[in-house]
């Protein structure tokens, strides 16, 4: 087909709405042109539309030529629309485009992720929620490139926390994300790029040390800030480092020296052992990520010199004069022997913090006598040695030590057990302190102290996605919902300890709430990373777990997820169980719960009914909309419309 017909007849009427349209009479181009589309006409009843239309607009007694031109226009751009090609010549090859994972281009629709690429593009609140809940419930979107560039362009987003949150995700892409991340990258630039290399440096290591050296020579210095730290990884960089200690400033001057203690040979033990003498508890600070032998020697040294001080005495033994001295004057005096008291142990304190994950001779040696000085820290800073290096010198010494003084060094000693023994052999050592009738409390009568498992416990998770179990340093207190493993279990966990640790006597306990994980308690979030959905004998004791303890207690989001997650199916009474007798009405949390139970509305609104009898009668500021919720429910009124 000659389109060449059709393109010349546009290319008429365009002319004539410039001329204008009191000219069309007299252009005899145009009259020719449609005279043209006579074959056309006859072939295709749409071309037919499209001259007779024409045909209209030159006809004298037309009386809104201007529309009818725009119509035609408007026809003929979208018939020639609907037949534009674009090809050259040449064989078919795949495109290469930088950063993708996975497919190339995911069969997802774009009303799929319109509401998530409006929030990458757009600006104010409320752009937090809707990706983090779309990264929950539909994570396949972000698997597709379009969404990948904007989650790399998010990292100079001016809501930080957005920023933060997709830079652990693209953490988890991998190697395949690096390309996209580098892509028109600028030194010079801001945040975004910092973001950028921060991402680099935790997903790439050493392999990108030539890309980090070009940062921290030409960048900015937002930018050499992650450059320098990361810098860390190639021991080549040593003698750099050591340069650029003495010529940067400020934050980047910091990161070069927490660089440098990441560092190996004569030269870096150097020196830190003459910063060592000059700044001891400042030095000791930048040396606590460090595991080089040299820096366990600095850190023991310095320890072996404020223990030789010995503790400042707790009272004044010498004889004192009656008279010599006012009450207030003692009363100084031993205010001024507390404070000297305090800073020692402080010190001390810093000092031992420092020695997490070093297992060198001389530090290991000074555990038994730092035990009697600091007796809780003692314990917690071998556990964190135990996950961060997992060394066999700290493995024997928390058995040593475990033999020696008891259930204070469980903690460690079965973290040891769990990354280095079989997962058999873990589970017979240690299962007893969570059973209730153990053998244990049968030969001793007494409630053997499950703590230190516990705590162990409380830094385990499975990751679905690996399917693998992994350690982390957090502490059980801290409410991170997403925990950085550091090293992962090769042995994993016997599947016998899940009914010991769903039926401990102590699950139910009220305990603190964890107001950023929204469980109950914390034993709650402890056995909620350690579920495996794989198992699916676990699925109805884990169901279990949560319902009865929500019954118990108070229902949570989270917990209900949890048993959607788990197939769980019974959700009758938890609505009701969040008004105890002489309790307020928790109406925000109600209104939570009513958007994520999987029931009806009928019996959604039963179960605010049944609040509402209960609360008949007493004077409840919240009785009026949990009626009107009711109402609305039993009217058939949508949940997320109430």
């Amino acid at each position: 087909m000659n389109w060449d017909i059709v393109y010349e007849l546009r290319d008429r009427l365009e002319n004539a709405a410039i001329a204008g349209v009191n000219l069309i009479a007299e252009d005899f181009r145009l009259k020719r042109a449609i005279g043209q589309m006579e074959p056309l006409a006859k072939a295709s009843p749409v071309f037919q539309k499209i001259a007779a239309m024409a045909e209209k607009v030159t006809d004298p007694q037309c009386e809104d030529k201007s529309g009818v031109l725009l119509d035609t226009l408007g026809l003929l751009d979208a018939v020639l629309c609907t037949q534009a090609s674009n090809q050259i010549d040449g064989e078919l090859k795949t495109p290469e485009i930088a950063g993708h994972s996975g497919d190339l281009y995911r069969k997802i629709s774009y009303g799929r992720m319109a509401a998530v690429l409006e929030a990458f593009r757009g600006t104010g609140g409320g752009r937090y929620a809707v990706i983090q809940e779309a990264h929950e419930n539909d994570p396949e979107i972000f698997e597709d490139y379009r969404v990948k560039y904007w989650m790399v362009q998010a990292l100079g987003d001016s809501y930080s926390e957005l920023a933060d949150l997709v830079a652990g995700w693209l953490e988890q892409e991998g190697e395949e994300i690096l390309p996209l991340l580098k892509q028109d990258f600028a030194a010079d630039g801001k945040r975004e790029m910092a973001r950028r290399v921060e991402v680099l440096d935790r997903i790439a290591g050493d392999r990108e040390n030539e890309f980090y050296r070009m940062v921290a020579r030409e960048g900015s210095k937002e930018v050499r800030e992650p450059a320098l730290f990361a810098l860390r990884h190639d021991m080549s960089n040593l003698s750099l480092l050591l340069d650029y200690q003495k010529t940067e400033k400020g934050k980047c001057k910091e990161a070069a020296m927490k660089a440098l203690s990441y560092m190996d040979g004569e030269a870096a033990a150097r020196f830190w052992k003459e910063r060592m003498a000059k700044k001891p508890e400042e030095t000791a600070c930048y040396l606590t990520p460090s595991d080089q032998d040299w820096a366990g020697d600095l850190i023991a040294e310095e320890i072996e010199k404020w223990i030789a001080r010995g503790i400042p005495a707790e009272e004044i033994t010498e004889e004192r004069h009656p008279g010599k001295e006012t009450k207030e004057e003692r009363a100084k005096e031993k205010a001024r022997e507390r404070a000297e008291r305090e800073q020692y142990r402080q010190r001390l304190e810093l000092l031992w913090k420092a020695a997490a994950g070093k297992h060198s001779a001389r530090i290991c040696r000074c555990y038994e006598t730092m035990y009697h000085i600091l007796p809780k820290e003692v314990p917690a800073v071998l556990s964190q040695s135990v996950i961060r290096s997992c060394h066999p010198s700290l493995c024997r010494l928390a058995e040593e030590l475990y033999e020696k003084h008891g259930d204070a060094f469980l903690e460690p000693v079965f973290l040891a057990s769990v990354l280095t023994a079989t997962a058999k052999e873990t589970y017979e050592r240690f299962h007893e302190f969570l059973n209730p009738e153990g053998l244990l409390r049968k030969l001793t009568g007494k409630k053997q102290d499950a703590t230190g498992v516990l705590y162990g416990f409380s830094k385990i998770v499975y990751r679905e996605q690996e399917g693998k179990y992994g350690i982390t340093l957090e502490e059980l207190s801290n409410p991170l919902r997403e925990r950085k493993v550091c090293r992962w279990i090769p042995a994993g966990l016997d599947l016998r300890w899940y009914p010991l640790l769903l039926h401990y006597p102590g699950r139910f306990a009220s305990g603190r709430r964890n107001s950023y994980s929204m469980y109950r308690n914390y034993y709650d979030w402890m056995v909620a990373k350690l579920y495996r959905p794989d198992v699916e004998e676990l699925q109805e004791p884990y169901g279990q777990f949560f319902y009865e303890g929500a019954l118990r207690l108070t229902p949570t989001t989270d917990g209900i997820r949890m048993m959607k997650r788990c197939g769980w199916k019974k959700y009758n009474g938890l609505l009701t169980s969040c008004v105890k007798d002489g309790n307020s009405i928790p109406s925000y949390l109600l209104r939570q719960l009513l958007s994520e139970l999987p029931m009806t509305n009928e019996e959604l609104a039963e179960e605010l009914d049944e609040i509402i009898r209960r609360r008949n009668g007493k004077l409840d500021n919240g009785i009026a909309i949990l009626e009107h919720w009711r109402d609305g429910l039993w009217s058939g009124v949508a949940v997320e419309k109430l």
